[in-house]
């Protein structure tokens, strides 16, 4: 039996539109040095309509992805981690089923560590489902946020156009966890041209000086989306050749990293805990290690596993009572012990999935009219018994 036809109602937007946002969401500066966040297939100009978000690249995935049509797979884990050696298709590994969707116009974005260390990413999804209030990261990012001041002039009467097509593009966002959009500073003033015999000047006429009242505009962008805001810019400019600058800006540091630290609002036992939080994400089981009575207030969250992260942060001098994790390694969990940790362990795919939910309803409510789905079929790789 064929699948039925997929009837194409809704809207369509730029891939780097899209990718601007994502961005936007999960910086990729973020990103630990060792990941490979980010666009891994795709052209800025790929029309998006449909979009699967999904923790892992299976082949029961790519075939989701084939029968609902998708151009764009958000894949978390990105299914292209290693160099490449070559561009054939078959089997079912996942850079292999990326090659093979990329042949079918169907993208591949990954936002991985990035959306990990990220304001209101992985982690702080976990310490939300946790009750717990967020007072700290693990690790921080050492990498400073590149970001771009854009200086354009507009005729008055055409700068809100320009205004809103380079907010959507990316630009606009200041302010901590960017709660502040659409910022721009302008001011009034004259700008002068000279159009040769070959031009067609939207204002005034060509072969004589001319004097416009405009209006300099200044916003403030990712460095990373500087190719989808100029080109914003120009499709929503009237004049022929508009004038702008791109001016480097370097910020300090910021204060997050893969890992947070939470207080609980009243202490409560690990067994307690361990129940709401396994109720809270709907799992079978989870791991629990420590005494069953011991009271808690101060968490450590890492989403995923763990590694060394938290250890490295009790040689710094961080405290916390337990350990919320996906995974362990046998000898971090006696380590952990060692060190009168307590720890609760979700699964790897447990302690990620939920800030699938949050990532798809945050582009649902910025692009109204695309399909945004989160895969059928990524189970967990296991079941309990």
């Amino acid at each position: 039996m064929k699948p039925a036809k997929i009837k194409s109602s809704h809207k369509s937007l730029l891939l780097s539109e899209l990718t601007a946002y994502l961005e936007q969401i999960a910086p990729l500066h973020l990103a630990e040095t060792w990941d490979h966040v980010g666009l891994l297939s795709g052209s800025a100009t790929a029309r998006i309509k449909r979009i699967l978000i999904t923790l892992d690249l299976t082949r029961a995935v790519a075939n989701e992805a084939l029968r609902n049509a998708t151009d764009l797979l958000i894949c978390y884990h990105p299914p292209i981690f290693k160099p490449l050696l070559d561009l054939r298709t078959g089997g079912d590994q996942p850079e292999k089923l990326a090659v093979e969707l990329a042949a079918k116009n169907i993208w591949i974005y990954s936002p991985h560590t990035a959306l990990d260390a990220a304001p209101g990413g992985t982690n702080d999804i976990l310490a939300q489902l946790l009750g717990a209030t967020v007072c700290g990261s693990l690790g921080y990012a050492t990498t400073a946020t590149r970001y771009l001041k854009l200086v354009t002039f507009v005729p008055e009467s055409a700068v809100e156009c320009v205004a809103e097509a380079v907010y959507k593009a990316g630009a606009g966002r200041i302010g901590k966890d960017s709660r502040y959009s659409q910022c721009s500073f302008r001011t009034i003033g004259t700008g002068t041209f000279f159009g040769d015999e070959s031009a067609s000047p939207t204002i005034g006429q060509k072969g004589q000086l001319e004097r416009v009242s405009e209006i300099r505009f200044e916003t403030v962008l990712p460095a990373t989306s500087a190719v989808a805001v100029v080109s914003a810019l120009k499709q929503a400019h009237p004049y022929e050749e508009p004038a702008f600058d791109l001016l480097m800006m370097e910020n300090p540091p910021v204060n997050v990293g893969l890992g947070r630290l939470a207080e609980l609002k009243t202490p409560r036992s690990l067994e307690s805990l361990a129940i709401h939080i396994r109720q809270a994400l709907h799992l079978d089981q989870v791991q629990m290690i420590g005494r069953p009575n011991e009271r808690l207030r101060r968490l450590a969250i890492v989403a995923g596993s763990a590694g060394r992260l938290p250890l490295e942060a009790l040689k710094r001098g961080q405290t916390f009572d337990c350990l919320i994790t996906g995974e362990l390694k046998h000898h971090d969990m006696l380590a952990l012990r060692a060190a009168g940790i307590s720890a609760i362990c979700l699964g790897h795919a447990q302690s990620e999935k939920p800030v699938l939910i949050t990532l798809r309803d945050q582009l649902a409510q910025e692009f109204a009219g695309l399909s945004i789905t989160i895969s059928r079929s990524d189970p967990v790789p296991y079941a309990s018994l």
